[in-house]
This record gives C-alpha cells, sequence and structure tokens, in this order.
C-alpha cells in the first residue's frame, strides 16, 4: 500500500504566509477555497491532474537549470488585488526527507527580477534543506 506524501511546513513558509496575509494579498476564503485545497493535493502527489498543468505546477529553474528537487504551485488571478501567488516546493528528496513535500515560502510575483530574487532564496533553503538545517512549525493534513 502506497503511502502519502506527507507535507511539512518550515518556518520560512509560516512566516511568509503571515506576512501575505496581513498585507492582505489573500482572503480567509482564498485560502479555505483554493489555496489549501491545492496544497494538500501534494499529499497525492503525482496522481492529481492538477500537476501536469504547467500553469498551476513547475520545476523551479535558475537561468534555464532546474532547481534540484525544487518546484513551484502557481496561482494567477487570486483575490481582489489579482495577484499571482508562488508557493516554492521541495519534493522529491531521498533520505529522511523522501516522501515528503516542503513548504519552503509564498510570495507574490511581481516582475522577472523579483521572481529571479525569490528563486536564488529558494536555492538557498534546498541546500539548507539537505543540511537539516531547517524549523519544521507543522505538517498540512
Amino acid at each position: 500500500m502506497k503511502r502519502h506524501v506527507d507535507i511539512l511546513i518550515t518556518q520560512w513558509a509560516l512566516d511568509s504566509y503571515l506576512e501575505l496575509k496581513h498585507t492582505k494579498q489573500f482572503s480567509s476564503a482564498d485560502y479555505e477555497r483554493t489555496i489549501r485545497p491545492d496544497v494538500r493535493l501534494l499529499r497525492e502527489f503525482p496522481k492529481p491532474p492538477k500537476f501536469a498543468s504547467n500553469k498551476f505546477w513547475s520545476p523551479a529553474t535558475v537561468n534555464g537549470h532546474a532547481l534540484p528537487s525544487g518546484f513551484k504551485m502557481k496561482w494567477h488571478n487570486l483575490g481582489d488585488r489579482r495577484v499571482q501567488l508562488r508557493l516554492p516546493v521541495g519534493l522529491g528528496f531521498t533520505g529522511e526527507l523522501a516522501m515528503t513535500a516542503v513548504l519552503l515560502h509564498a510570495y507574490i510575483k511581481t516582475d522577472r527580477n523579483s521572481e529571479a530574487r525569490q528563486l536564488a532564496k529558494m536555492r538557498t533553503r534546498l541546500e539548507l534543506l539537505v543540511m537539516r538545517k531547517y524549523i519544521v512549525k507543522g505538517r498540512l493534513t
């Protein structure tokens, strides 16, 4: 029997979620109806059809090179502000993080330069995961 993918919430993810929520980038309804259900799909990865859509899920790339174990969940025109929300996810590790999706942080995509900065942050955080230098704040069930 195949077990579900565990979903870890890091301190980075929690902090970014709280900042985005505090600045009203999305509403509680957006979170409850759209974001959380989509993130919970990671438990069944790669089975849900949404993961086949590059408008929702894609490898994270920097200068055309994929980041090992780095992916992005994407929401377009979310909420009243019609923001482009991104959630970097670490997935596909070996060892203790096998069968685990790690939520790294969330951000609003505004332009190419801000996206590049966020992907650089993601690359660093993926490296810190491998070195076991991260704080788990919870699990999404």
